[in-house]
C-alpha cells in the first residue's frame, strides 16, 4: 500500500507542476504523503469505530435477552411459590383446628378428618433457573449494572437455596422421621367418594381420647405450626423480593432499549 501511495504522490507532483524546484517538490511530496497517511489512518479509525459499535450492539442485545430470560424465570418461580404459600396457609388452618380441639378438649367431629389426614404434609416448589444458568455460561459481566447483577446472583445463589433447604429439612427431619411414623400408628386413612389424587387427604383417629391427652401429638402439631409459620413468612418475603427484582430488571431492559 505504501508503494502505491508513493507512486501516486510522485505522479501528482510531476503532473501538476514540472517547474517546481527540487526542494519545493520535496516539500509538496511530504505534504502529499502526510495527507495520504492521515486519510489511511482516518479510514482505519472509522472502520474500528463501526466495528466497536457493532460489537457493543451485539453485547447489548445479548444482555437484553438474558435479562428477559431471568425475568421469565423469576415470574415462573414466583407462581410456584404462590401456589406453595396458599397450600401452606390451608394446611395451617388444619393445624389450628387440631390445636383448638385438643386445647379445649372438644368432642370428636367428622370435620376433623381432613385436618387429621393432611396436617403433617408440606409441599415445595423448585426455582426455575435455566435463564440464570445461561447467564453464568455467557459470563456474569454481560450485565453491566453492577448493583442489579449482584442482586440477581444473590437471589439465585442464596435466597432460592435457603427456601429449598428449609423445605428439605422439614421434609427429612420433622415429616419423615417424626410426624409420618406417628400418623400411620394412630390414624387410619380413608378416601371419600369422588376424591382424586392431589386432594387433601382424610384420616380418622384410632383413639381420639388418647390424642386429647397425648403430649407427643400436641408437641408434634405445635412444632409443625411453628415451622409452617416460618415457611409462610419466608415465602411471603421472597415473593415480595422477586417482584422488586423483576421491576428493576424491567427498568434496565427499557433503559437498554433506548440506547
Amino acid at each position: 500500500m505504501s508503494q502505491s501511495i508513493l507512486k501516486n504522490i510522485i505522479r501528482r507532483i510531476s503532473d501538476n507542476d514540472k517547474s517546481l524546484s527540487p526542494i519545493s517538490k520535496i516539500k509538496r511530496y511530504v505534504l502529499y504523503a502526510i495527507g495520504e497517511i492521515i486519510l489511511v489512518v482516518l479510514g482505519i479509525l472509522i472502520a474500528l469505530h463501526f466495528n466497536s459499535l457493532n460489537e457493543e450492539k451485539k453485547l447489548r442485545s445479548t444482555e437484553i435477552k438474558i435479562l428477559k430470560e431471568l425475568n421469565a424465570n423469576l415470574e415462573s418461580t414466583k407462581e410456584g411459590y404462590k401456589y406453595v404459600l396458599e397450600t401452606e396457609k390451608r394446611y395451617l388452618e388444619y393445624n389450628n383446628m387440631i390445636l383448638d380441639y385438643l386445647e379445649n378438649k372438644k368432642t370428636y367431629s367428622d370435620s376433623l378428618d381432613i385436618a387429621f389426614g393432611t396436617y403433617f404434609w408440606t409441599i415445595s416448589s423448585n426455582p426455575i433457573t435455566s435463564g440464570y444458568e445461561y447467564f453464568k455460561s455467557v459470563g456474569l459481566g454481560v450485565v453491566k449494572n453492577d448493583t442489579l447483577r449482584e442482586k440477581i446472583s444473590y437471589m439465585f445463589e442464596s435466597d432460592f437455596k435457603i427456601i429449598k433447604s428449609d423445605n428439605e429439612k422439614w421434609a427429612n427431619n420433622l415429616q419423615l422421621m417424626i410426624s409420618y411414623p406417628f400418623q400411620i400408628e394412630h390414624f387410619k386413612k380413608y378416601f371419600p367418594p369422588n376424591s382424586t389424587p392431589g386432594d387433601d387427604e382424610y384420616a380418622k383417629p384410632i383413639d381420639y381420647n388418647f390424642l386429647l391427652e397425648d403430649a407427643k401429638f400436641k408437641n408434634i402439631n405445635a412444632e409443625i405450626i411453628s415451622t409452617r409459620r416460618w415457611i409462610i413468612f419466608s415465602l411471603e418475603e421472597i415473593i415480595q423480593r422477586i417482584d422488586s427484582l423483576k421491576w428493576e430488571i424491567k427498568n434496565e431492559i427499557e433503559r437498554l432499549n433506548k440506547k
